[in-house]
């Protein structure tokens, strides 16, 4: 059953033609209010996760909820259909459910919250925003537990709540959750900068309505959809062949002894629609490895795929998402079943970018690109050598990123222990190079934590679970 929306006005929007220049300006404005959105909440977050490494993600949609700005598509739609409440105006709604939005977060520490946006008693748009929690509860510190096998180790489920009822909080719920994080003045911080974020889409959307008039607002927004629309249907046609072109790939390793797993996906065009399968994906696995993959998110990279690298001048939003159509099978790893575990989903996500890449490539060679995020290592290293739960050190490197001798920011995410697939037989600490946490330590120096993380991972190196020895450079 839907939502209840509570508008005290029905008032239809009249249809209105909107000038070019007026659409280019309601554009840029909506533009610039995301990455608003962005500034006020990498300003005032306080864990190193969302301030530094930016791990948050805005939006701003119509009054249907399709996205108009923003990165991960709209979500809002599925959200209405199957909240079971009322929704008014003031009214903030909270998840960080993967298996309640269907995948529109893809495990436990992302918190979603979204705000309908009413002018003169009427939806006129909606803003949302998620952001990465660094804890939200669990068998480990961080959440991400890599030998999880349901969803229950992973931490605290948050299904679809009203966490904010006509702009007053619940305190009482507000409370619960907090009381379940192991750090939670970071958490407290991090959601109130989230939500001032969401209030600062609101006030652009009511100053953007106060010069060119509710009916001219919700028309330029149509527009956008529309040009977008226009756009990827003649790419679409252009890049994406009748002939079904297929790709796979492999996941080696699940964390707890099983692999490769196999993703495959075939592609073709019927007339200006692109059809993605990924029937002949493996079953879900037993571990924390699992990946929710959203339809809409899907869509979403393949969007942004497709308009950076033929017309990055294009606005990406919703407009095409009805020439994309993508089949996943129900219990495979890109669609597991509850309870699942998901928390270390990320070497599934990376994966989807260079599927993507390959089978684009093989009827457009325009559109191959090398594989690039799915190869960028995850390090966790215990820092305490006997304790499964205790603090660790993680660093995510990239082709364009390299590590520093010493953990601060955002590389000193509390995790889980390492698999014996991320275990090493030697270590080499490297010079310093750039990063946006380095700069609090002026003297580089090894603290203690990786000395003892060095230590641990040498007298592991030789258990019998332990593969092949492999040299890791810290640096």
């Amino acid at each position: 059953m839907p939502a209840k929306i509570i508008q005290t006005n029905d008032k239809p929007f009249a249809a209105v033609a909107v000038d070019s220049i007026t659409l280019d300006i309601v554009e840029n404005a909506l533009r610039n209010a995301r990455a608003e959105m962005d500034a006020v909440l990498f300003r005032t977050a306080m864990s190193p996760g969302i301030r530094e490494q930016h791990d948050a993600f805005p939006m701003i949609a119509n009054q249907e909820g399709k996205m108009i700005v923003g990165q991960f598509g709209s979500f809002i739609y599925g959200f209405i259909e199957g909240y079971e409440g009322t929704i008014e105006e003031g009214d903030i709604f909270l998840t960080n459910d993967p298996y309640s939005c269907n995948g529109a977060v893809s495990h436990l520490n992302d918190w979603l919250t979204m705000m309908p946006i009413y002018h003169e008693g009427q939806i006129v748009s909606w803003a949302a925003m998620f952001g990465h929690m660094t804890d939200i509860g669990g068998k480990v510190p961080g959440s991400l537990p890599t030998d999880a096998a349901q969803i229950f180790e992973e931490g605290l489920q948050i299904p679809p709540v009203k966490i904010f009822r006509k702009g007053e909080l619940n305190q009482e719920l507000h409370a619960l959750l907090l009381r379940n994080c192991r750090m939670p003045h970071w958490n407290r911080a991090d959601f109130d900068a989230i939500v001032a974020a969401l209030r600062l889409a609101e006030r652009r959307v009511h100053e953007i309505i106060a010069r060119f008039g509710v009916d001219g607002y919700i028309a330029a927004m149509g527009d956008m959809l529309d040009r977008n629309r226009r756009a990827m249907s003649a790419i679409i046609q252009m890049v994406i062949p009748e002939k079904k072109q297929s790709f796979e790939d492999y996941i080696d390793d699940d964390g707890v002894g099983m692999g490769p797993y196999r993703i495959a996906c075939t592609m073709w065009r019927e007339g200006d629609k692109a059809i993605f399968d990924f029937s002949g994906t493996d079953p879900q696995s037993v571990s924390s490895i699992n990946f929710l993959l959203n339809e809409e998110m899907f869509k979403m990279f393949f969007g942004a795929f497709l308009i950076n690298l033929f017309d990055p001048q294009i606005l990406f939003n919703d407009g095409f998402y009805e020439l994309v159509d993508v089949r996943i099978p129900e219990g495979c790893i890109l669609k597991p079943r509850r309870p699942a575990a998901l928390s270390c989903r990320t070497h599934l996500l990376g994966r989807i970018f260079d599927i993507m890449g390959a089978v684009l490539g093989q009827g457009a060679p325009d559109a191959l690109n090398a594989a690039g995020f799915s190869d960028s290592p995850t390090s966790c290293i215990p820092a305490t050598p006997t304790a499964a739960s205790g603090t660790s050190c993680s660093r995510s490197a990239s082709a364009a990123s390299r590590g520093v001798p010493w953990v601060t920011g955002p590389m000193a995410t509390p995790c889980g222990r390492p698999s014996p697939m991320y275990r090493t037989s030697s270590w080499r600490v490297t010079s310093r190079c750039a990063s946006s946490s380095m700069h609090r330590s002026p003297t580089p120096a090894v603290p203690a934590c990786i000395a003892a993380a060095m230590a641990c991972a040498r007298s592991t190196s030789s258990s019998p679970t332990a593969k092949s020895p492999s040299t890791m450079t810290v640096g």
